[in-house]
């Protein structure tokens, strides 16, 4: 994908040399979850277009690859946000492998074995054992104390405290990673968008 650079402005007596924002699609599999998340970054010196699409592997990906193709701008970085579920190995492993293997045309994947709430439970504590997305509710209710429901709208803002301990856990299992991301229960390279984010906050 090539990269969308605005062109400069060009003044009488200076050229502006300050560069142009950087620009990111995420494009995610839930409608409100991973959007609502996201959507809560503070403001960033980057622009940044959120799509919740109901779409999974790589009927998300042919999505964000149809939308793209009938707009005239193009995106720096375009992020897809999806998770393992109960997809076939061979599905969600051909997905991640196509994203992958189009990092030189800004294609990044933010993907969790078994789904996105194991990114809220790495806010805790470092799992290390299997668990089912099933279970997650429960284990998020406990570790915060309240009732946890999906879609819940600040979940960014009740987590951030915990933040550096999320990156640091996932980073943790994301070394003993395997070469199907389908078999790394628990998994999640979430950590990566959201670093990639934390660079643009403004301060």
């Amino acid at each position: 994908m090539a990269k969308h650079r605005r062109g400069k402005k060009r003044y009488e007596r200076e050229v502006e040399t300050r560069l142009p924002e950087k620009t990111f699609l995420i494009v995610c599999e839930g409608t409100k979850t991973e959007p609502n998340y996201f959507r809560s970054f503070p403001v960033l010196s980057a622009q940044v277009e959120i799509r919740g699409t109901g779409r999974n592997t790589m009927s998300l990906v042919h999505y964000a690859e149809k939308m793209m193709a009938g707009r005239e701008e193009e995106f720096d970085e375009m992020w897809f946000v999806f998770d393992k579920d109960s997809f076939s190995a061979v599905t969600f492993n051909n997905a991640v492998g196509y994203i992958e293997a189009r990092h030189s045309e800004g294609y990044r994947v933010a993907y969790s074995n078994e789904a996105f709430e194991l990114w809220y439970l790495l806010h805790f504590e470092l799992i290390e054992k299997p668990v089912s997305r099933f279970q997650y509710g429960d284990m998020l209710a406990r570790r915060m104390k309240q009732h946890y429901k999906k879609n819940l709208p600040n979940m960014y803002g009740k987590l951030l405290s915990r933040q550096d301990t999320a990156i640091a856990n996932a980073k943790l299992l994301y070394q003993k990673r395997s070469r199907s991301p389908a078999k790394d229960n628990p998994s999640t390279t979430v950590f990566h968008l959201v670093e990639e984010l934390n660079k643009h906050l403004k301060k």
